[in-house]
């Protein structure tokens, strides 16, 4: 059975129909039948939601397009998974800790409106696009996200917080194609090497104050550290310490340019 949430209905009225379904069903079996089914038909709603929403996620993430999923905010799953993607131009091992779901969530909600509690629903866009890393195409998630996001006038700040969360001379290069689609009209500071400036390492503005300096790096190390990860190759164990130590460098930079 395909679930289709075209039909204008948020996840929380399909659960109330549901509600109501079982319900009705309950009231002429007597009215403890009827609380009873109320309380099953909220738990059957969030399950039928649930798993149907799931699905069309991951069918959009396979091929980007007109997507059959709820979305709290227009193009936060096409965010998520650009985050994901670029996470793991790094190094796919990061993908396994915990830590690269809390950036790209955290990055998407310091981004998109504030009020709404999109937390939640980004961590599941970035969880199940960490199940499906191997399959993101960057072309057409960026696409997907500047047809959501072009009436909302924030491609350049979404295309700065994606650039943020590259690492590494292929993720930065990805990341410039992809926020230089989102914003034509930004162009690279050529004056510097992106790769040897420490905030642009850390993927932080100049001027952030220590504490976000701090919070960032901690961030990083605990993605980046060999010995936070697994299963590491010793190749991939020397680039992951060599990225490691370029993040480590950046912070003792900073922090003695904020001291000083």
């Amino acid at each position: 059975m395909k679930i289709n949430f075209k039909l204008g209905l948020k996840p929380r009225s399909i659960t109330l129909l549901i509600m109501a379904a079982f319900g009705i069903g309950g009231f002429f079996l007597g009215i403890p039948v009827m609380v009873i089914g109320i309380v099953l038909g909220y738990f059957v709603g969030c399950i039928f939601v649930q798993v149907g929403n799931n699905k069309a996620i991951c069918r959009y993430y396979e091929n980007p397009g007109p997507s059959a999923f709820y979305e709290e905010e227009p193009g936060l799953a096409a965010f998520c998974a650009l985050g994901v993607y670029l996470l793991s131009k790094a190094s796919p091992k990061v993908l396994t800790d915990e830590a690269a779901a809390v950036r790209v969530a955290g990055g998407a909600e310091s981004v998109f409106p504030q009020g709404k509690k999109i937390g939640p629903m980004a961590d599941l866009f970035c969880r199940l696009a960490f199940d499906r890393y191997s399959f993101l195409n960057p072309d057409l998630l960026a696409e997907s996200l500047l047809a959501r996001r072009r009436e909302t006038g924030d491609m350049a700040l979404l295309g700065s917080e994606l650039a943020s969360m590259a690492i590494g001379k292929e993720a930065q290069q990805e990341a410039l194609y992809i926020r230089q689609f989102l914003d034509p009209g930004y162009e690279p500071d050529d004056s510097i090497n992106a790769g040897d400036d420490p905030w642009t390492v850390l993927g932080i503005a100049k001027g952030a104050s220590y504490d976000e300096v701090k919070s960032t790096f901690r961030k990083l190390a605990l993605m980046f550290h060999p010995d936070n990860q697994t299963g590491l190759s010793e190749e991939e164990r020397n680039k992951l310490g060599d990225t490691f130590i370029k993040i480590r460098d950046a912070y003792r930079t900073i922090t003695r340019e904020i001291v000083n």
